[in-house]
């Protein structure tokens, strides 16, 4: 082999090796930060932290709770403030509404299929 060719193996090599390398170091860096428990919700609250603050970690998370009426008014009760309670609800609501519609709505076989399953009724709040 000639010393050019050589040259550019090597450099090829050491291009792949950084290319390698920066994909993996981006995909390290795509690892989400667990999303808060509802105590921390609340311990954020009481801290006096701003809604929008919570929300907005709530967000960053990708967090959804499926709560009851019940867990809600506990919460509210332990002084989370009503916009984190609606944003709570309307994360899980949202969260039905895009499970329904992959299930029923995205698949060619069973689209409209009357025999198969029962076709879920999403009331959305006016």
């Amino acid at each position: 082999m000639s010393k050019m060719l050589r040259e550019s193996c090597r450099i090829s090599r050491n291009v792949a090796a950084l290319f390698l390398i920066a994909v993996l170091g981006g995909c390290a860096g795509m690892e989400r930060r667990p999303p808060p428990s509802l105590e921390q919700v609340v311990e954020m609250s009481q801290a006096g932290k701003p809604a929008e603050e919570i929300i907005r970690e709530l967000q960053d998370t990708r967090a959804v709770y499926p709560l009851t009426g019940s867990q809600i008014a506990r919460l509210h009760d332990q002084g989370v403030a009503d916009t984190v309670l609606d944003y709570l609800q309307n994360a899980y609501a949202e969260r039905i509404r895009w499970e329904a519609w992959r299930r029923y709505d995205n698949s060619f076989y069973w689209y409209d299929c009357f025999y198969c399953y029962h076709r879920p009724v999403i009331v959305v709040p006016r």
